[in-house]
């Protein structure tokens, strides 16, 4: 099986493809992806991770051509960047 395994930032995209088992688990994608050139110098034990937008456990069993997702802590949740937002306008106006 390929897998994708991807994090981007906003000024880069990290991408690559790892060839598992069946019965692979996203754990053990994530294993073969820290040790690829694009991915060597990120921990990635440090962020959430999902499959095509949906967050799971490292524990999940993969399928082929999945694209397991690593996610950055959030800096502000949504709720609270509207409110900064509405906040700016009001102030500006």
């Amino acid at each position: 099986m390929n897998v994708q395994v991807i994090y981007a930032e906003s000024n880069r995209m990290l991408n690559c493809w790892v060839e598992v088992e069946g019965q692979a688990t996203v754990a053990d994608c994530l294993l073969r992806a820290a040790v690829s050139e694009e991915f060597v110098n990120l921990d990635i034990r440090q962020f959430d991770v999902g499959i095509f937008g949906e967050r799971c456990e490292p524990e999940r069993v993969v399928r082929d051509k999945d694209r397991i997702e690593l996610y950055r802590p959030l800096h502000n949740d949504a709720k609270t960047a509207r409110r900064l937002r509405a906040k700016q306008q009001t102030a500006t106006n």
